[in-house]
């Protein structure tokens, strides 16, 4: 994930920076994200990284996410305004993510299927498994990304260097999948599951899919995976058909029909198919 400096905490510090200055120690992301929303720079309380998923993120697009997210629930938006602290789960896991790596984890994170397959008897344990678990990810060139779909469900992408390998919909309540797979994401997520004035998940293709002025095509060079942002400022995520599903399988056996399988840890592992 994605971690920008805290330094840029001081430029929030009792709102006695300038405008320049606080500009200046900006995140160049947060300060491009306002330019192309608002037609402007952000304020000092505004470049607060700590405002979008407490500072981390994985991706341009998540962090235009949590920006509007954070500029709703401002503006005294709906009591369903997407919010970062809509993700949570086993007390356990949020408190090992924030001491062990100063953030929330995401929905992925936080099942607990990654951490030897759900079973642990201690906390200790349970952090070794947590630091396990993300040795592999990074071990196997493994990045998850979200984006919030709604105030109970959001989509999860896993990707191994610049190519997308799996999308899947899970509960923001302790990262249960709904639906693995291209196809079943697609089925799961037409206004069936994703609530009006969410995200709306839709085939490749659909003439709907793109906001006026494009999307951001965040697979490489291909549109499996596409990101573009309404008018209303709800995020629009366009899935292939052709995505794999990530679930959960056993460490010690090769999952029949699995096209990628990665140990997470102890008795465990992702299985992509």
């Amino acid at each position: 994930m994605r971690k920008i400096s805290q330094l840029i905490l001081i430029a929030t510090f009792c709102g006695m920076i300038t405008p320049a200055l606080a500009q200046s120690n900006c995140d160049p992301w947060i300060v491009s994200i306002y330019k192309q929303l608002y037609n402007r720079q952000p304020s000092a309380d505004e470049c607060n990284i700590r405002n979008y998923n407490n500072g981390s993120w994985s991706s341009y697009q998540q962090l235009t996410g949590f920006i509007k997210g954070y500029q709703s629930s401002r503006s005294g938006g709906s009591s369903s305004a997407l919010s970062p602290s809509m993700v949570t789960g086993d007390p356990w896991i949020m408190e090992i993510y924030q001491k062990t790596y100063g953030r929330r984890p995401n929905s992925w994170e936080l099942n607990i299927r990654n951490y030897n397959n759900g079973s642990w008897s201690s906390y200790d344990e349970l952090a070794g498994y947590i630091r396990q678990f993300q040795k592999s990810l990074s071990d196997n060139g493994l990045v998850i990304e979200t984006a919030l779909l709604n105030d109970r469900y959001n989509l999860v992408a896993i990707k191994k260097g610049n190519e997308y390998l799996s999308a899947n919909i899970l509960e923001n309540k302790g990262g249960n999948v709904v639906a693995a797979g291209g196809a079943n994401v697609i089925s799961a997520g037409g206004a069936n599951v994703v609530s009006a004035g969410g995200a709306n998940v839709v085939s490749a293709g659909g003439a709907n899919v793109v906001a006026a002025g494009g999307g951001n095509v965040i697979s490489a060079g291909g549109a499996n995976l596409r990101y573009s942002v309404a008018s209303t400022g709800a995020p629009r995520i366009s899935v292939s058909p052709g995505l794999l599903g990530a679930g959960f399988g056993s460490g010690y056996s090769i999952q029949s029909g699995a096209k990628l399988q990665v140990k997470t840890s102890g008795n465990g592992s992702i299985v992509f198919k």
